[in-house]
Parts: C-alpha cells; sequence; structure tokens
C-alpha cells in the first residue's frame, strides 16, 4: 500500500472519530476564553486585546487537544490488539509517521478554519488599526503552533512510553510548564507557543514575528528530531524499547537526520540574534569609566541606510570631528548597539586598528581604538546589523531600537555610535541623513526636513540636534497637529491610522488640557525652531518616557482599553486629557517618595484631570464623575477583606496575592493620591494650592531631588500626613 492510500485511509478514520471532532471543537472555541478568561499579553493594544490573547489561548488550547488526538490515534491499535496484524503486512514506521502527518493535517484544516471564522470579528474589533498580514501571521505562527508542536511531542512521548497515562501527563506537564514564570523570561523556552507581549496597532509587530518564527523554527527542529528518534522506538515483532530500537538502528538515516535537526536547533538557540548577553546581575555591576577628557567632540555626521526592513537591518556611516590637545595617541572608547558589528575605522583617512570588547551591558558592547597624536581628527566608523535587545527586557519583548516595515525607533547607540568623551560644548551639533520608504514620515529630537524622492520608492530626510548628541528617531505613517501651549508650539505626531478618533473632540480636548496646564503650572518652554514633540510610539515601549524636545506617548494610550479606563477619566476624551496632562506630571517633573509607593505621578494627573473637567464641564460634573468616584473606590478598597487581614494576604497563591495587591496599588495610586490632594485643596484653598503645585512643578523638590515627594507637597502646603489620609 502506497503512502498516499494510506495517508487517505488514516485521514478517513480521522474524520469518523468522536474525539477527532472534540479536538476540532476546542481549537474553534479556545480563542473565546482569550477576550476574558485569560489574557497573556502585557500589552493594552487593541491587537494585543483582541488578536494576540485569543490566538495564544486558542493555541494553547488547540495543543492539547491535538496531543490528545495525537495519543488516541497511537493507542487504539495497541488496545485493539491489531498491531501483529498490521505488522506484517505494513511497515509500524511508516504507519507511525502516516498518522502523525493525518493529526497534522488535521491540524492545519482546523487552525485555517478557525481563522476564517474568527476574522469578521477581529476586523471589527481592530477597526482602523486592523492588519490583514498581521493576522494571517498570528494564525500561522501563534495559532497552529500550539496544535502542531502539541501533535509532534505526543507522537514522540508516546513512541518513548508506549503507555496513554504516562504520555499524557508528560504532555499536559511540558504545556503547564512553558506558561510557567520561569518559561515566560524566556523567548525561545516557550516550545508551545511563542512569546507575544503585545502586538503593535500602527507600528508593526516585527519584533514578535521575528521572534517568533526563529523560536518555531527552532523548536521544530527539536521536536522533529525528538520524534525521528522515538520512531526508533516504535515495537515491532513483539520485542520492547530496547529491542526495536536496536533492529531499527539500520535505517541509518533516521539517526543521522534527527542528530543534524538536534544539532541545528542547539545551534540556532546558541547564536540567536535578538538578545543581548549583559550581565544578569547588571544592578550590581560596575562598568569602568572609559570616558577620555583629553579627547573633545566638536560635531558628529552619521549616514544611515536600512538595508533590510524584512530583517530589521541597518548600516551606517559615522564621521565624528575631534579635538586631541593632549599632542599623545590616546585610546578612545565607544559604545554600540550589541547587534551591530564595527566594518571600518579611520582617523583622518587612514585605518585604525580597533577591538571589540564583547561586553555586552544594557543592549550596547564597547569598542576600543587608539587615535593618533593630530590635533584634529575626523574618526570615521563604518557598522551595520539588526539592534539586540536588552536581556533584561526579554519578558516584556521591550526593544529600545527597532526597525520595520511599519515603524522605526532608533536613539543612541542603536542608532550610531556612542564617543565617550567630553563635548565641545551643549550645542555640539549632530545631524543625520537617511532615506526612507515613501509612505514614512520621519520625526526627530531637534529638527527635521524631507528631501527629494529618490525615484526607487524612498525618500531622503536630514535631521539635526545638538547637546548630547544622541539624536532620538521615528519613523512610520505620521500625521501632525499643531498645538499650542503659552505662545510656545508644541506638535503632536501620531499614526495616521488613528486620524478617524483624534479628529474632532480628540484634538479639542488635547488643546484644552495643554491650556490647563500651561495656565496653572507653567509652560512646557522651547522654541520656534525647536518645538516640543509628542510623539505616539510603539506598544512595546510600555509607557512614556521624554528626552530632550522629544516625549513619546505608547500606542495603547489610544487602545479601547485604556480610553474606557474609569481610573483616568469618565469617558475616552477624558482618558486622553489625562495621558496628555502627563507630559507635565510624570515627562515635566515626576512625583516619587522612598516612604510612601502610592505617591505617584497618576494620581496628580488624575486630580489635574479633575480640575480640568470642572472648568470645561462644571463643579457638579466634575465631582460626581471625579471626587465622588475617588471617596467610593478608595472606602471600598480599605474595608476589602484582605485589607483588613493582610496576614491572609500572605498565604494566598502567589499570583492570586499578586493580583490584590495589584488592584489596591492602583486604587491607591489613582483614586487614593488624587482624594489626598483634593483634600489638601479643601484645607488650604484652591488657588493657593495651584500656586503650591505651580511652584513644585516649576522648582522640584527639596527632599530626593529632581523628585517632588510627600514631603515636600505636605510642607509646601503647611499640611501633616494624618490630616489629607487616603482612605
Amino acid at each position: 500500500m502506497s503512502l498516499r492510500t494510506l495517508f487517505r485511509v488514516e485521514l478517513g478514520r480521522l474524520l469518523c472519530g468522536r474525539l477527532t471532532w472534540l479536538a476540532v471543537a476546542a481549537t474553534l472555541l479556545g480563542p473565546l476564553a482569550g477576550y476574558g478568561l485569560y489574557r497573556p499579553a502585557y500589552g493594552d493594544s487593541m491587537a494585543s486585546l483582541y488578536l494576540a490573547n485569543p490566538m495564544l489561548t486558542g493555541g494553547l488550547i488547540g495543543a492539547a487537544a491535538f496531543a490528545l488526538l495525537m495519543l488516541a490515534s497511537l493507542e487504539k491499535p495497541r488496545r485493539s490488539r491489531i498491531a501483529a496484524i498490521t505488522d506484517a503486512a505494513l511497515s509500524p514506521l511508516r504507519l507511525a509517521a502516516v498518522r502523525l502527518f493525518s493529526v497534522l493535517a488535521m491540524a492545519v484544516l482546523t487552525v485555517l478554519a478557525t481563522g476564517l471564522l474568527y476574522l469578521p470579528y477581529t476586523w471589527y474589533k481592530l477597526d482602523i488599526v486592523f492588519s490583514l498580514g498581521d493576522y494571517w501571521l498570528a494564525t500561522a505562527l501563534i495559532l497552529l503552533s500550539g496544535p502542531v508542536m502539541g501533535t509532534l511531542l505526543a507522537a514522540a512521548v508516546d513512541q518513548f512510553a508506549y503507555r496513554l497515562d504516562i504520555s499524557l501527563a508528560v504532555v499536559l506537564a511540558c504545556i503547564v510548564f512553558s506558561q510557567g514564570a520561569w518559561c515566560s523570561l524566556f523567548f525561545l523556552a516557550q516550545w508551545c507557543v511563542p512569546l507575544v507581549t503585545a502586538l503593535s496597532d500602527a507600528f508593526g509587530s516585527a519584533v514578535i514575528w521575528r521572534t517568533a518564527l526563529y523560536s518555531r523554527i527552532v523548536w521544530l527542529c527539536l521536536l522533529t528530531s525528538l520524534y525521528l528518534l522515538s520512531l526508533l522506538g516504535v515495537r515491532q515483532y513483539g520485542r520492547g524499547l530496547i529491542g526495536s530500537f536496536a533492529r531499527h538502528l539500520r535505517f541509518a538515516a533516521l539517526p543521522l537526520l534527527a542528530a543534524t535537526l538536534a544539532a541545528g536547533g542547539g545551534i540556532l538557540w546558541a547564536r540567536q540574534p535578538f538578545i543581548d548577553h549583559s550581565p544578569s546581575d547588571w544592578m550590581s555591576y560596575q562598568p569602568e569609566d572609559r570616558s577620555n577628557t583629553a579627547l573633545t567632540l566638536a560635531g558628529t555626521e552619521i549616514e544611515a541606510r536600512i538595508e533590510s526592513y524584512l530583517l530589521g537591518t541597518l548600516s551606517g556611516t559615522a564621521s565624528y570631528r575631534i579635538t586631541n590637545t593632549s599632542g599623545e595617541s590616546q585610546e578612545l572608547y565607544f559604545e554600540l548597539d550589541s547587534g551591530y558589528r564595527v566594518r571600518e575605522v579611520t582617523a583622518n583617512g587612514n585605518p585604525v586598528e580597533w577591538e571589540d570588547m564583547c561586553n555586552d551591558y544594557i543592549a550596547a558592547r564597547e569598542v576600543r581604538c587608539v587615535l593618533p597624536a593630530e590635533e584634529q581628527i575626523t574618526l570615521v566608523v563604518e557598522y551595520g546589523g539588526m539592534p539586540k535587545m536588552w536581556n533584561a527586557q526579554e519578558e516584556l519583548m521591550s526593544s529600545a531600537g527597532f526597525i520595520s516595515g511599519k515603524g522605526i525607533e532608533l536613539f543612541g547607540s542603536h542608532l550610531a555610535p556612542s564617543l565617550l568623551l567630553q563635548l565641545a560644548g551643549e550645542e555640539t551639533p549632530v545631524t543625520l541623513d537617511i532615506a526612507l520608504r515613501d509612505s514614512m514620515t520621519l520625526v526627530s529630537s531637534g529638527t527635521t526636513s524631507r528631501g527629494a524622492p529618490n525615484g526607487d520608492g524612498t525618500t531622503n530626510w536630514h535631521a539635526e540636534d545638538a547637546g548630547a548628541g544622541e539624536l532620538r528617531i521615528f519613523a512610520g505613517d505620521y500625521m501632525c497637529r499643531t498645538l499650542e501651549g503659552g505662545g510656545f508650539p508644541i506638535e503632536f505626531w501620531y499614526s495616521a491610522k488613528y486620524e478617524p478618533r483624534l479628529a474632532g473632540e480628540g484634538i479639542d480636548i488635547m488643546q484644552e488640557a495643554i491650556d490647563y496646564c500651561t495656565e496653572h503650572y507653567g509652560p512646557r518652554t522651547f522654541t520656534q525652531d525647536k518645538p516640543f514633540k509628542i510623539v505616539q510610539s510603539t506598544v512595546f515601549q510600555f509607557g512614556g518616557s521624554a528626552s530632550g524636545n522629544i516625549s513619546q506617548m505608547g500606542e495603547s494610550y489610544f487602545s479601547d482599553q485604556n480610553l474606557a479606563s474609569p481610573d483616568k477619566g469618565a469617558d475616552s476624551a477624558e482618558v486622553l486629557a489625562h495621558e496628555i496632562i502627563h507630559q507635565w506630571w510624570g515627562l515635566g517633573v515626576s512625583l516619587a517618595d522612598m516612604e510612601d509607593a502610592n505617591w505617584t505621578d497618576e494620581g496628580m494627573t488624575t486630580y489635574s484631570t479633575y480640575r480640568l473637567m470642572a472648568e470645561l464641564k462644571g463643579e457638579e460634573y466634575a465631582r460626581a464623575n471625579y471626587v465622588e468616584k475617588w471617596e467610593r473606590t478608595t472606602s471600598q478598597n480599605a474595608q476589602s477583606f484582605y485589607m483588613r487581614h493582610p496576614e491572609y494576604l500572605a498565604i494566598l497563591p502567589e499570583a492570586y496575592a499578586a493580583e490584590v495587591k495589584a488592584a489596591a496599588d492602583s486604587v491607591n495610586w489613582y483614586d487614593g493620591t488624587a482624594l489626598m490632594i483634593y483634600r489638601a485643596e479643601q484645607k488650604i484653598g484652591r488657588e493657593r494650592l495651584d500656586a503650591v503645585l505651580a511652584r513644585l512643578y516649576t522648582q522640584g523638590g527639596g527632599e530626593l531631588p529632581p523628585y517632588i515627594t510627600l514631603g515636600d507637597f505636605l510642607n509646601a502646603c503647611d499640611l501633616e500626613e494624618g490630616e489629607i489620609g487616603r482612605a
């Protein structure tokens, strides 16, 4: 009987089995649990909530379902005692392989049907940010991964153990282990489904797709190798595991191919190109001070080229104007992204020997070279590669620099080598020339200008900045709205996909929030030549940050999940105002207290949102939707069982205890701290409180500079902590 005929017969047998349709049904319904019951992705982007979570959940359920189907398919002939008959007519190795491919075929068909089933709903939920390409990538790399990997593992384990109960226990234990705390730290450790912490709505999820594909290849190699070895253990002629293994060794191709695949998987694991090798105990690691004060940087010019959007690779030439007043040759170190490699170094046109120190530290490594004794030196460094992720952020898959066809974010050593020397002054210039796809707009710290199209689908861009010599760039389908803040220009850059959501009320409330903060606290002072830029960035940055005249807001701020957050505002427009106010409280200045972890920027921002709404919609509306809500939630939190009996919290399972604590902390951060500030207002008066906040914003705190502590706030208000408690 031919393999094709065997496959047709085995597939027909599967289609007639009730367990097959149970596995199909479980996989088809599995994604439903990902909408609410199980949310493994951290990010709150729309794609995380309505694509990543359902696919991950469906993949895990599908892995268990098809693993069980595979085990049942192998167990049935043993239970019916027909193996002796079939062995006489058919090769047990061929039959085992056909059974595997039959179950895999059912898995592929089921996943295809599942993808088609959820496509309309996912399209509807994602709406303006839906990407058909990302949807089918998620289906192939996440949803399909579970059933395929589960089936391979189940077949291999069963052919070694030859017992259903043992095989089932091992497979289920492996699935559970893959979702445990340890495996979640490393993207290669999750064999069943890939590590997916978030998916981007607007700027591409290349960091996920690349690591997911890579890890699937690694595990396909390893599990296929294990399966091929297990084929040698398929029982024949009444022999046990050892006897069958010895007999089947005559098929030399099987162990040879298994060894090749295992070696390939091992090499790919050891040489993965995405995560750096920074010291695990990086907080206590003390890097040497490599700065050379005998050298002065007068200016930097960078020419960068995107080599491949698909692979996320870049090449560049960085030219540095350096003054050496020592009259001697000088040792110079520079930092470079761990994923880049130096190709050539020259000084005044002459080749310079260099040494890669291979000392990864926070996604960068040092390179050493020796500069000549000449006073004026033009140092040129040619480099290239793919930016790597800091290993301490592997759990979050948060990348400080990334390149994709939908979005680019690069700064510091992720863009070009950072020299460890002193600057000639605060206005030390740095420039960048780069060609990007015509569909992309460049946003940078400093100033940016668009050049002429090249006629090959790319356009030249030029950026200039001054100071630290570390340019920060963003690229994507950006649109710009110009706002005003106390006479100073404010540019809001966001993905064109969000234009329908932000048009009208969204932009209006942002301007209102800016006007309020400028009037009550002070302006974010920038110039017409170097305006303040608020830039929407990828979800993988998890939050916001500020550098120079750039302040970034993660795209999750604009997701339905965030815009519906009752902690931040009564409706989506008010939540957006809350996030803009963070440009003052959080990014302009920051609240922090060593003795009170609940004293955070969120509370001050929430209070300011209340005040803004009181001006726009009246005190009655603001009090009903903010103050009364704060009082209600803080009271409920204080009266909750675990807050009244913290001794029981210590004996809860770790995961549940963490959820309880996180919920309590959230109440204290937002509602509790906002209520404290409101009570201070009631005691000292609104006008005086405004003056206090304006002074703290412009002058900062005194206890823990540059942070404003709770003590700073209370002292400025002439209050004691007990007077304005949270509960």
